[in-house]
């Protein structure tokens, strides 16, 4: 285990952070008081639900020797408390420390592989498993980090492992430790989710990351983030990140020109604070490289970049898009080369998810001709986009998609891929951003044939008053059918669906499990699906 290698003094790690702490070794951080134990330092922090100083009784319950507290006063900063057996040091503006924290903890383990970072509002977990497939048939031991989990990339053998929290993101401690256990699993690529709220809570603020990618912005978390606005702002802060040396935009999503709009303005302040220390004729400012800039997707009209694109930028774009019952072909036209590509992917999106994997790598200067070779290989990604065939009855399509846009996107790309009827079951969280469910009706109603509404996690809301909140959003509510029970709902289509048709099951994707009020229960959608296929075998 990573903590058993990064014994450390609370003296020495705290002494960076103006702090002369007694000297006791330690073998770990934890923000959560129920993983404490005498080895283990407790991280007390206010969080957006909960206050960790709360729960300091607790740590000290359960024997930790160590508790650090956010304190609100800076004159406070430093101070010591002994509780029983456990020394409370108060450190002011603990929150945004975290990061930095961690990573002196865990010995900077960003600085010692290649590290991606992908926002988005969709795409982020395909774009961050491709990318990881491809580095790792190209010879680098790869992993990564997100909605899925953490792990190191092992193909199908590949263990996921998660937290009880569940973030896209983990919390700056968690993410430290996972990037220092795969140091020592010697990976030396590492491909991470990088979701608003992460950045905005600065989860990220100390892991150094060479390449930044965004996918696309559409409608989501506004129930944090208030409006959208904001929502991008927060995504933009991946351009702050430590070390950045490429950013891969999709050319496709307008959202993407606001970037570029914020690197010129960065690039320009640069090049005025050197232009402005020119005058000291003793001290010679050496100027970092300018950052790389990549534009994926479908090849746009001349006039798009016009005003945006930079000399030093460059493209990976996809021309002569066809789509099939097995995937999808089209043509890779680059900065580097031009070559065919056949994938065994379904949706225009993943073409766009492909092509930003694929833009990193280049970025990454691995040859182009060996980047062609091994994107032709490239395997679906559990819960997105995934593809079960029933004999005799219509194909599955297990899929994510919990946004208006990504359930718009996943029904446009399944008509391309079908010539019967296109079937939809879906449903709404619960206790998050109400303002999108009628916004998903529509998308169903208008790309779907028959859509069928049922459960998600509910949580604390009724099933009842979600579906009826969907339905508002739809010109012929009456055609909608409601079937609460998920299973049943994917059993009603199946049982009406012709062989040509294609059955979209959205928004539990690689979840396996599913929250009805308080309770969570084991739901796994691609278990369902899978054993319903050999069902309709027989």
């Amino acid at each position: 285990m990573v903590v058993n290698s990064f014994i450390q003094s609370t003296r020495a790690l705290l002494i960076k952070f103006g702090v002369d702490a007694p000297d006791i070794r330690i073998e770990g951080l934890t923000l959560d008081s129920r993983e404490v134990n005498t080895k283990t330092a407790f991280i007390a922090v206010k969080g957006h639900e909960r206050d960790g100083r709360d729960f300091i009784p607790q740590a000290i319950s359960l024997g930790a020797r160590v508790i650090l507290a956010q304190t609100d006063d800076s004159q406070a900063h430093g101070q010591m408390e002994m509780r029983d057996h456990s020394v409370i040091i108060s450190l002011y503006q603990l929150p945004s420390m975290l990061s930095a924290l961690a990573a002196a903890f865990y010995d900077y383990p960003a600085l010692k592989m290649t590290t991606v970072a992908v926002t988005g509002t969709n795409g982020k977990t395909s774009t961050v498993q491709l990318l990881t497939q491809l580095k790792d048939a190209l010879g680098t031991r790869s992993a990564s980090v997100g909605t899925l989990g953490s792990s190191v990339f092992e193909g199908e053998n590949t263990q996921w492992v998660t937290t009880a929290a569940a973030n896209t993101t983990p919390d700056a401690i968690r993410l430290q430790y996972v990037l220092a256990d795969f140091v020592q699993c010697e990976v030396r690529h590492t491909a991470f989710e990088a979701s608003s709220h992460a950045l905005v809570q600065g989860r990220l603020s100390q892991v150094k990351t060479d390449i930044a990618v965004f996918t696309n912005l559409t409608r989501d978390h506004l129930d944090y983030h208030g409006t959208m606005e904001e929502y991008a702002k927060a995504k933009r802060l991946l351009l702050d990140q430590p070390g950045l040396e490429a950013v891969v935009l999709n050319v496709n999503d307008e959202e993407s020109l606001h970037w570029a709009q914020y690197l010129n303005a960065k690039a320009e302040n640069a090049n005025a604070e050197n232009d402005s220390s020119a005058i000291d004729s003793i001290k010679k400012i050496e100027r970092k490289p300018e950052i790389i800039r990549v534009w994926t997707g479908f090849e746009p009209s001349s006039d798009v970049l016009s005003t945006h694109k930079q000399p030093q930028d460059r493209h990976c774009f996809a021309t002569n898009v066809s789509y099939h019952s097995s995937g999808i072909r089209f043509d890779l036209v680059s900065s580097w080369g031009t070559a065919p590509v056949e994938l065994a992917l379904f949706g225009s999106f993943n073409v766009s998810n492909a092509l930003s994997a694929i833009g990193c790598l280049l970025a990454q200067n691995e040859r182009f001709e060996n980047v062609v070779r091994v994107v032709n290989n490239l395997q679906p990604v559990p819960g997105r986009m995934e593809v079960f065939p029933v004999e005799g009855s219509a194909s599955m399509v297990v899929d994510y998609a919990h946004t208006p846009d990504a359930l718009e996107q996943v029904l446009k790309s399944a008509r391309t891929h079908t010539t019967g009827k296109v079937w939809c079951v879906f449903g709404c969280g619960g206790d998050r951003d109400k303002g999108k469910r009628p916004l998903m009706g529509a998308a169903a109603e208008q790309h779907a044939d028959v859509i069928v509404i049922t459960t998600d996690n509910s949580r604390s809301e009724s099933p009842e008053s979600i579906a009826s909140d969907i339905k508002a959003g739809l010109k012929r509510p009456n055609d909608a059918v409601e079937e609460a029970d998920r299973e049943n709902a994917i059993r009603y289509c199946l049982a009406r669906a012709n062989e040509d048709d294609i059955i979209i099951v959205a928004g539990k994707g690689h979840e396996d499990y599913q929250i009805i009020g308080t309770q969570q229960t084991d739901y796994n959608e691609r278990t369902v699906v899978a054993r319903l296929q050999q069902e309709y075998k027989k």
